[in-house]
């Protein structure tokens, strides 16, 4: 498969069946049975010439390839899924991300499929294995489907694709996990974390590893913040403006109206951090800020003076427009 469609047009409707080709669908055998495990996933039907090229379904004329299993299990590894989490994964083919997130993680989830046949067999699968309430399959357009119930997101669609998806994923809720199978985001929103590992038996492509990207969705931080610091440190009114960029943020800080330097300024999903240092890094007006992010305002703890964690005060925030 050429991760580049020929005659490729950035319309919906050819964005619709090239996002909802199944990039993650029945090839193998894809999760051996184990002794250790209380329930076992039912083989999958080999189909001819998956070992070394992509499939094409002769009816949706739409590409897929199966994920093999350690890649799969990596993937849910790296995106943290447990048993609070739904997942969503979109183009699920066989079903075997949502069933091995749901019967080795302890999640719930649902796949988004074009091909019938194969959600049938997703379906046929989770009854099998007895977690059908708990992992479901549905037809549905990608650019329509509803993902707001996801805490996590696994992907494995072609470039473009992923580009145009970009903007509904970046809009999900922050600390929303984005884990993807070889295919990156627009280039400017680069992944949180990315790992490359060797996969033997893996169906496409001279080179036989995999890359897994992972993002966490950042609340949106820009603008300018206003807060006051406690009687103790001097009471000062503190200023700060956040430039972002997905998850990368710079700044600038006042404090009754000096600039201070902004070090650490970082947002993982909903959570920001940051220190503020005056020039000379002058050890007594350092302060240490962790606060979670709610729409136009943020709290949390502040650690003031260089003093002890169980030291911590607590500080609010509110964006200014």
């Amino acid at each position: 498969m050429k991760p580049i469609i020929a005659s490729y047009r950035l319309t919906r409707s050819v964005a619709r069946r090239v996002a909802l080709a199944t990039l993650a669908a029945s090839a193998i055998a894809w999760l051996a049975p184990s002794a250790a495990s209380a329930q076992s996933v039912p083989a999958v039907t080999a189909v001819k010439g998956a070992e070394s090229s992509a499939v094409v379904d002769e009816d949706t004329d739409t590409p897929y390839v199966p994920t093999p299993a350690e890649v799969v299990e990596r993937m849910l590894q790296l995106a943290g899924v447990g048993a609070k989490d739904y997942l969503i994964d979109i183009g699920s083919g066989d079903g075997r991300i949502v069933l091995t997130a749901v019967a080795k993680f302890g999640a719930r989830g649902h796949g988004i499929e074009i091909d019938p046949r194969l959600i049938k067999r997703s379906q046929d699968a989770a009854r099998k294995m007895g977690i059908a309430d708990r992992a479901q399959f549905l037809t549905q357009d990608l650019f329509d489907s509803d993902f707001s119930k996801a805490t996590v997101i696994s992907v494995y669609l072609l470039p473009k694709v992923m580009q145009l998806l970009t903007p509904k994923l970046a809009a999900l809720a922050p600390g929303t996990r984005i884990v993807s199978h070889d295919y990156a985001m627009l280039a400017d929103w680069g992944p949180d974390l990315a790992l490359r590992m060797y996969v033997p038996n893996k169906p496409v492509g001279r080179d036989k590893h995999s890359t897994l990207m992972l993002w966490t969705v950042p609340a949106p931080v820009a603008g300018r913040w206003n807060f006051q610091l406690p009687k103790a440190q001097g009471g000062g009114r503190v200023e700060l403006a956040i430039a972002q960029a997905y998850q990368v943020l710079s700044g600038k800080a006042t404090i009754d109206g000096q600039p201070v330097d902004v070090t650490g300024l970082r947002i993982d999903g909903e959570r920001m951090r940051f220190t503020l240092e005056p020039p000379g890094k002058d050890a007594r007006l350092r302060h240490e800020f962790d606060g979670l992010v709610s729409g136009e305002r943020v709290s949390g703890s502040a650690v003031f003076d260089g003093q002890p964690p169980t030291a911590a005060s607590r500080w609010e925030a509110q964006r200014l427009r």
